[in-house]
């Protein structure tokens, strides 16, 4: 139940090739940890996917009829939709986790949790207070300054909807206690740990907010630069945060598996 299965070693290998290391077979711990995190799907993930994605379109629909009857952002389809693919990307790797927990028993190295200001990139933390917080602030502002309070209290809840789904990702990766049974896959755990928040690529949430001002025209249109330069400085931030992980990417020598060669 808690060995990997041959769906799970192949992208485990893919993801240690993307960086750097060549293995014939990786560890049954990181093939069970990596593998998810290269789209290897558990067994019944088809079943949570229908059941997610079920919820998605009820959200959606919820949120289009809002927005045709009460004027709330029309973008609320695509927010319901992407809010759903995170939880599906998010799950196999939970499961993942809690079978390479399983797996290692009492041979896991008792080494305690990293503070979260290692686990969390500042460019990545950036690009989530900008598209929340300063999402909140931005709708706060509407509704103090237009009549359009409607549509801003609309946009509120939506973001409400994302910084949840956030939450849950970032809590079950700083949770998380640290999966490893030597130096190699402690180090492969410090570098999951730094990617997993990735999943969620928070300035997605924010990009919603655009659909009004590029179609219907609804939103608060003396906000409609604000809006703009939210959403450009939301993914700018998220754009570095993830070129400078780019440039992380090489791994060190170290125990990955069968035949292991550095290149």
């Amino acid at each position: 139940m808690y060995e990997p299965t041959e769906a799970e070693v192949d992208p485990a290998g893919l993801w240690l090739a993307k960086r750097g290391v060549e293995v014939v077979r990786p560890t049954p711990l990181l093939a069970l940890r990596l593998g998810a995190r290269r789209a290897a799907r558990p067994p019944g993930y088809w079943a949570w996917c229908f059941l997610v994605l079920a919820v998605a379109v009820v959200a959606g629909g919820v949120l289009q009829f809002l927005a045709l009857w009460l004027h709330t952002p029309m973008g609320g389809v695509v927010f319901a939709a992407y809010a759903g693919v995170v939880v599906l990307v998010w799950l196999p790797v939970r499961w993942a986790d809690r079978r390479a927990a399983a797996l290692l028993g009492d041979r896991r190295l008792d080494v305690p949790r990293p503070p979260w200001r290692e686990s969390l990139d500042g460019w990545y933390l950036a690009s989530v207070l900008i598209t929340f917080g300063g999402g909140a602030l931005l709708a706060v502002a509407m509704c103090v300054t237009t009549s359009a309070w409607v549509w801003a209290v609309g946009w509120l809840g939506m973001l409400a909807i994302g910084a949840l789904v956030v939450a849950v990702v970032l809590t079950g990766v700083l949770r998380r206690p640290v999966l490893a049974e030597d130096e190699t896959s402690l180090m492969i755990d410090a570098v999951v740990r730094a990617e997993d928040p990735y999943i969620t690529l928070p300035a997605l949430f924010a990009l919603p907010v655009l659909f009004d001002p590029l179609t219907t025209g609804r939103q608060p249109h003396e906000f409609t630069p604000w809006l703009v330069g939210y959403v450009v400085l939301a993914f700018a931030t998220l754009l570095v945060g993830r070129y400078r992980q780019y440039r992380r990417r090489t791994l060190p020598a170290g125990t990955y598996g069968v035949e292991v060669a550095v290149r």
